[in-house]
């Protein structure tokens, strides 16, 4: 990863920080393990393997013709979903970013 990568977030830093998150979170951990830790059941093929995320892309990187921040997840069992962020509201002021 960059050294700089908070020039990656530009001006819509709010959809761009949780573009990201979601990106990472679906692709930190196997689907049936994530659907563990959340306590939901798992997705399975019909020979009793689990199903699993093939592609977890921002819309940017997938190339969705759209203006929206997302994702564009893609499984192994065939299905695709994309994720839309949606703005329901802008901050009241100022947001910078803190590094860790």
């Amino acid at each position: 990863m960059r050294d700089n990568r908070d020039d990656d977030f530009g001006e819509y830093t709010h959809e761009e920080i949780l573009q990201a998150l979601v990106r990472h979170l679906l692709t930190s951990d196997e689907l049936d393990q994530l659907c563990d830790d959340a306590d939901l059941p798992q997705l399975m093929h019909d020979d009793g393997t689990p199903v699993a995320i093939t592609s977890a892309r921002v819309y940017r990187d997938a190339g969705v013709l759209t203006l929206d921040r997302g994702v564009w997840i893609e499984f192994s069992d065939g299905a695709v979903f994309g994720l839309t962020v949606q703005i329901s509201r802008r901050p009241r002021g100022e947001v910078t970013l803190r590094r860790r």
